[in-house]
């Protein structure tokens, strides 16, 4: 949305900042210090300072240990840290102001993969423990490096090994989404004495990883766990002129960021033809809609047990041939997108099922690329539980997306509005060959997401 400069918060703060100070203070939960993913799975952490908070330079620590009755080594999936968050929420007040569920889903098996170049993923192997240009056994994290040999371009997995039985591992990453990743710096001194409240809900255990010998996960436990947040002092008078700009702007200041909301579908096993999923969201500015799918039919024992394999991160291709999403009566786009993956996938037809993804993160014409996706990692395999990788394989990505920002409307209207007529979206899969087990479809709408900071400290959102 277009903001009048009155309104636009990004260019108050540059004005005689007054030699500002940046700061770094942490932040613990207030309900506890360890939490187990089977027991006290819910952290909650309060920010409350008399600074501006800088999100983007800001980050979350925590230190998990695992606890496996069957002596097993653990190796983490691809989402490092993110892995363990099942749900993020941020609250103020009693009012929710950020609630994403499957956030682990969101992070490892759509954004990281979409946005997490090489040299991305050399910090994450220091930070997240994630795998990077070693090969064989030389997957643990303190052996010495092999030689790349492609293991890099080809994403591998951990090795079941990388943590101990009882060991740990301290993860460290910034959280992603909502007042987390937009660039403005957060006025907390203007919250009053209602401060922002991060609660984290931890995923289960047989999501985050795999067991070594593929063996029950029994429980993991998280502890030393901190928001490191870097706060910015600033001079009085900047202190003042923000609060006179506030009284002008009708009492409100105005902060904008992108966010995401989760939904669910099914594709029935042997399945084939068009499937419709509903995506029941209702925003006014739906920049795009992003989805990935895997089989839930695991089996009782190893090799196809949910332990044996990395199956938070994993995406099958669904054997689509087009797909395209429906909004109230109208066709976004008006030309279905063309797949052709057939049993298995092709590899020679995945080139625009990758461009239209592509303009859901930035223009075509990048020269960067799109993360980790190449032709070992992205769309090679159906959604089945036989394709999901095991330790030390290679990663299988298959995020699919379509980009709301193309088909625009008005010039104040950054997406599509289904919020003020309750449109229905519906995500229309067209599949070419059906699959023998049932898919769990995930889906994401990211959208735009005004917080308005009223006189009284109270932060409110639209949406």
């Amino acid at each position: 949305m277009s903001l009048p400069s009155s309104m636009d918060y990004t260019k108050i703060l540059p004005i005689a900042a007054g030699n500002p100070r940046a700061m770094r203070r942490t932040f613990q939960p207030v309900n506890g210090t360890s939490f187990t993913a089977t027991g006290n799975n819910i952290i909650r952490i309060e920010l409350a300072a008399n600074q501006f908070w800088d999100a983007k330079h800001s980050y979350l620590r925590m230190k998990i240990t695992m606890v496996n009755a069957a002596g097993d080594d653990v190796g983490l999936d691809k989402g490092g840290l993110h892995s363990l968050i099942r749900r993020l929420r941020v609250e103020q007040a009693g009012s929710v102001l950020m609630d994403v569920n499957r956030y682990d889903r969101l992070l490892s098996a759509i954004l990281l993969p979409c946005q997490s170049n090489l040299s991305v993923q050399g910090d994450r192997s220091i930070t997240e423990g994630q795998r990077y240009a070693n090969t064989g056994t030389q997957g643990n994290l303190n052996q010495v490096l092999a030689a790349p040999t492609g293991a890099v371009m080809a994403s591998q997995h951990n090795t079941g090994t990388q943590i101990d039985n009882a060991g740990s591992f301290i993860l460290s990453a910034p959280l992603v989404g909502g007042l987390f990743s937009q660039d403005k710096l957060v006025p907390l001194q203007l919250l009053s004495s209602s401060p922002l409240t991060i609660e984290i809900e931890i995923s289960p255990p047989e999501e985050i990883g795999i067991v070594a010998a593929g063996g029950a996960f029994v429980n993991y436990t998280v502890d030393d766990v901190a928001y490191v947040a870097s706060l910015v002092d600033v001079a009085p008078e900047v202190d003042q002129q923000i609060r006179m700009v506030q009284e002008l702007s009708g009492g409100h200041i105005v902060l904008n960021s992108t966010d995401y909301t989760h939904f669910t579908g099914n594709v029935g096993a042997n399945a084939q033809g068009q499937v419709s999923i509903n995506v029941p969201a209702r925003r006014k500015s739906i920049k795009s809609l992003l989805f990935v799918g895997a089989s839930t039919t695991f089996g009782a024992a190893a090799p196809t047990n949910r332990t044996s394999l990395y199956n938070q991160s994993f995406g099958g291709n669904f054997n689509l041939t087009d797909y395209q999403v429906k909004i109230g009566s109208i066709m976004h786009p008006a030309m279905p997108i063309k797949c052709d993956f057939g049993v298995g996938g092709d590899i020679n037809t995945r080139g625009e099922a990758l461009m239209e993804l592509t303009k859901c993160f930035m223009p075509v014409d990048n020269v960067i690329g799109l993360g980790e996706l190449n032709t070992l990692t992205y769309a090679s395999t159906n959604c089945n539980v036989a394709s999901m990788p095991v330790a030390s394989g290679q990663a299988r990505y298959c995020p699919l997306g379509v980009d709301m920002e193309a088909f625009q409307r008005t010039a104040i209207e950054s997406g599509v509005n289904t919020s003020d007529r309750s449109t229905p979206i519906t995500l229309l899969l067209n599949i070419g060959a059906g699959a023998a087990e049932a898919i769990q479809v995930d889906a994401y709408v990211a959208y735009d997401a005004l917080y308005y900071i009223d006189s009284s400290g109270i932060i409110s959102v639209s949406h």
